[in-house]
């Protein structure tokens, strides 16, 4: 079958300024403007419209809960869902008068181990009218599917309990281990917390994945003998078997393949992301009852004018009879602006209008009523931190703005470039370009991962804190970030604090060659892989920076890979690919300042990482600052507003005061 793939480019740079427009400066906002957590976010319609409910702030650190509100009065008092014993992460509606609620809960006094932290994630059911308790599920609930044609009913993964006959203690105290229980696939009823069975699951399977009718048809396993990916097929209907139609070898650096979704015109046919020799991953048809491969669907070289890159995400629907349907897929254009190629020509249409109605921003649908009779739309640009809008009967009504404490005139534009490393490749990267006059000072801010699809165009609270208070920020894709294809992931192997260091590097004296940028004027910050790349920033020469700042921080990558490589998953990628400078064992060469933050219940990097860095450096007499944030975990949604402070104020009391002689 041939597809036809429909491209709406937005056209957004003529709506923008000009690359290095000179914007007259301002005075910094304050430092509590960027610390106070978002006012609202998580805004959905229940399924049949009758409910608007979003998550909002009590205060500027958050504390948050949810606000329910009867879409046809507005104006009324709201129902409002929360506790103080829970941190509410967000929320979806699981029913019409039912919300599957997430929030975050400290359930031990101490790390006991790496990604095993002080606090967890837990879940719960709610009513939306407010009558009733937070009935709790178990951890290992994944919840799969509501079920349009049943009301009050969903479709679950989870462990042989009912949770009618257990309450929230008896769940947390319960003893079980989870990992040791075959999960089944059931259907809850949100009223009465029962579980009927719907499908045994398998010891050996996982990785599920239902089609749009709500069957469950595919999943994986792992073959540990060939060191294999295995894939699974089922045909409809409780009696059928799981027949094996793919391998991929784990070990494989140079094929991909990852489903996307199943076509929704084609119960048997999937849609993939693979590369299939090629350097960059394409969309590709593939018949599980044949198991083969069928056309290419799409890549980004079917398009004039579009960087190359991995095709490998879809874009889904939001109505509630087609919820999580797949619609299009999505890539990046010439300005970096996220573009979706839809398959399906009303939803494009949808899309055409609302971009025409929000030039320059990027647009998401992120809730509807069933039907579409009204939506939640979603912008969010660099000087956009986020608004919510209603559309109803045809009008538009603004709902509210995520930050309002961070005016658009007071925030920077952010660019997307490319330029050229010192051995040829091409680097592309964000730029945030602070108000005024430059040549700038710069502050290189590596992203994390490092393996990850980092790409914004819009709000980021870190580049845009620099931002506000005169710096320009480079945001570096650096070899190893994926999506840029299959070589530009390779070559970082065994690069930690080489090559990679030398793309950030020659980012920053690219913007120089330019005229942006300070030679004498540029520093780097960074968390987590970032924080690594500070670390080794400190120690390199022919030295750039005039001090680094370093976030938790990876000290050692041969340490840190050591938890990952317990995973019976790629071995060998991981022990070549997480491997280069130990900047522990090089704190003797650190030539520059350095101020050194970490969170002290960092489950993911352990602070013992910069504890052992800031060891040696007073052991060296290096100059430094050393910073703990007291109950901070690794992840940003455990910063709470009072770290953030901490942060802003230690990192540009630090850029200012100690950042070379006479600051940055």
């Amino acid at each position: 079958m041939r597809y036809v793939i429909t491209v709406f480019l937005a056209g957004l740079t003529a709506a923008l300024a000009s690359f290095g427009a000179t914007v007259q400066a301002q005075d910094p906002l304050p430092l509590e403007a960027f610390a106070t957590r978002p006012v609202m976010s998580n805004v959905a319609l229940s399924p049949d419209g009758r409910y608007l409910a979003y998550r909002v702030a009590q205060n500027r650190t958050g504390d948050y809960y949810i606000e329910i509100r009867e879409t046809d009065n507005l104006g009324a008092d709201p129902v409002r869902l929360g506790s103080e014993r829970m941190d509410i992460t967000g929320f979806s509606w699981v029913s019409n008068e039912h919300l599957r609620v997430s929030f975050l809960q400290q359930v031990r006094n101490r790390i006991e181990g790496q990604n095993a932290g002080v606090f967890q994630s837990k879940q719960a059911i709610v009513r939306a009218d407010g009558r009733g308790r937070f009935r709790e599920l178990f951890d290992d609930v994944q919840l799969y599917s509501s079920l349009p044609d049943r009301p009050n009913e969903i479709l679950i993964y989870s462990a042989d309990v009912n949770y009618e006959d257990m309450n929230s203690d008896d769940i947390r105290n319960s003893g079980r281990s989870m990992s040791a229980i075959v999960p089944d696939f059931k259907i809850l009823n949100v009223d009465t917390m029962r579980t009927q069975t719907y499908l045994r699951g398998v010891s050996m399977l996982g990785g599920y994945r239902l089609d749009n009718d709500g069957n469950v048809r595919i999943a994986q396993s792992f073959d540990p003998a060939n060191r294999q990916s295995v894939y699974w097929h089922r045909a409809p209907g409780e009696d059928s078997e799981w027949v094996e139609f793919f391998r991929t070898d784990t070990e494989d650096r140079n094929s991909s393949f990852s489903i996307i979704d199943f076509d929704p015109s084609n119960p048997n046919m999937l849609f993939v992301s693979a590369n299939r020799g090629q350097d960059t991953a394409s969309i590709y048809e593939f018949n599980i009852l044949t198991a083969s491969f069928g056309e290419r669907v799409f890549g980004y070289d079917m398009l004039d004018n579009v960087p190359h890159q991995d095709i490998d995400s879809g874009w889904f629907s939001t109505d509630p009879d087609t919820l999580g349907d797949l619609i299009g897929f999505v890539f990046y254009d010439a300005d970096g602006e996220r573009q979706v190629a839809f398959i399906n020509p009303e939803e494009q249409a949808l899309y055409q209008q609302l971009q025409a109605t929000f030039p320059g921003k990027e647009v998401t649908i992120s809730s509807r009523s069933r039907g579409s009779e009204m939506m939640v739309i979603h912008t969010v640009s660099g000087d956009d931190p986020g608004t919510y809008y209603l559309l109803a009967d045809g009008q538009l009504q603004v709902i509210g703005n995520q930050r309002p404490t961070l005016p658009a005139d007071a925030l920077a534009h952010v660019e997307y470039i490319e330029y050229t490393a010192r051995d040829g490749r091409r680097i592309p990267g964000y730029l945030t370009v602070p108000q005024g006059e430059g040549p700038f000072p710069l502050i290189v801010l590596p992203h994390g991962g490092p393996w990850v699809n980092f790409r914004t165009t819009g709000f980021d609270e870190w580049g845009q804190v620099l931002a506000n208070n005169g710096y320009m920020v480079l945001e570096p894709l650096f070899r190893g970030t994926t999506g840029h294809g299959n070589d530009h992931w390779l070559s970082a192997f065994g690069e930690w604090g080489g090559a990679m260091s030398d793309d950030m590097d020659d980012g920053a004296l690219y913007l120089v060659d330019q005229g942006l940028v300070d030679p004498d004027r540029i520093a780097m910050f960074g968390w987590s892989f970032g924080g690594y790349s500070a670390f080794a920033a400190s120690i390199r020469t022919p030295q750039i920076y005039q001090c680094t700042i370093a976030g938790a921080g990876v000290g050692d990558p041969v340490e840190f890979r050591a938890f990952f490589t317990r995973n019976r998953f790629g071995r060998s990628i991981l022990e070549e690919g997480y491997a280069g400078m130990n900047t522990i064992d090089r704190a003797a060469d650190v030539n520059v300042p350095i101020l050194v933050i970490h969170g002290a219940l960092d489950q993911r990097v352990r602070l013992y990482h910069s504890e052992q860095f800031v060891d040696q450096l007073e052991r060296f007499g290096k100059p430094h600052r050393f910073v703990v944030l007291e109950g901070a975990d690794h992840f940003d949604n455990t910063l709470t507003f009072d770290h953030r402070m901490t942060l802003y104020s230690e990192m540009l009391g630090f850029l200012e005061n100690d950042c070379g002689p006479g600051g940055l």
